[in-house]
């Protein structure tokens, strides 16, 4: 994209973001997964088993406070024997039990050397894309995020393959931030000229339509040849 038209690009969506899109930087948080996660050993993602029990260290003090905090309410509501929080309690205290089993795991396998068990990262991409195939989209979008959280060798495959989940759902704002990152990070993939339709499809369905002939008009100057810029083609006229 040429400097003076990525300037005036720029320029546009920024004032355009404020009332129908969000920022990219938001928009990057909506994707994520904020679901907590399992603490069983077979479920661990993160890299390295130091790691691993850092966090489950930091829940288990969460935890703790938690447990302080019922116990002053329930202290503050005994005369009235509040059931909710005596359960309340009992969930948190099953919770740390859970923690500290899945530590013990992890510790007792670091000493004897061998791995630390975690979901195969190829496998949860495979199923995302097995999903993709079947148009469950909403499934392939969590298993692609999964994937994502500690990514492989196929981590472009599967942020394309999620922007288009996304697209396919229309939720375009979500399909501009995946596609957008083939111009910052993939620009020399073959995907590129789809990625640069998709996005400009995106923002046309936003009603943005001069966002989406600036990202047409990139495809048509980058790629003239590729079949995506000949569907555009009559856009730019």
């Amino acid at each position: 994209m040429k400097p003076i038209f990525k300037l005036v690009l720029t320029i546009a969506m920024a004032a355009s973001l404020t009332s129908c899109l969000k920022t990219r930087a938001q928009l990057k948080e909506d994707t994520r997964d904020d679901k907590p996660q399992p603490a069983q050993v077979k479920e661990v993602h993160p890299q390295g088993s130091a790691y691993a029990i850092d966090e489950i260290k930091s829940e288990i003090t969460r935890m703790n406070g938690r447990i302080e905090d019922v116990e002053r309410k329930n202290q503050q509501s005994e005369a009235e024997g509040n059931k909710a929080l005596k359960d309340e309690l009992k969930k948190i205290e099953t919770r740390i039990v859970e923690l500290e089993q899945a530590q013990a795991e992890i510790i007792e396998t670091m000493k004897k050397g061998g791995p630390v068990k975690t979901q195969d990262k190829t496998d949860l991409f495979e199923k995302g894309k097995a999903r993709f195939k079947e148009k469950e989209y909403e499934e392939a979008i969590e298993l692609f995020s999964a994937y994502l959280k500690n990514p492989g060798k196929l981590a472009e495959d599967a942020i394309f393959l999620r922007g288009e989940a996304h697209y396919q759902q229309k939720e375009y704002k979500k399909a501009i931030v995946d596609f957008s990152k083939f111009p910052e990070k993939y620009s020399k993939s073959k995907k590129m000229p789809v990625a640069l339709l998709r996005i400009g499809q995106s923002f046309d369905a936003l009603g943005m339509k001069d966002d989406a002939r600036g990202f047409y008009q990139e495809l048509a100057e980058k790629f003239p040849k590729s079949t995506e810029a000949r569907k555009i083609r009559a856009r730019l006229k």
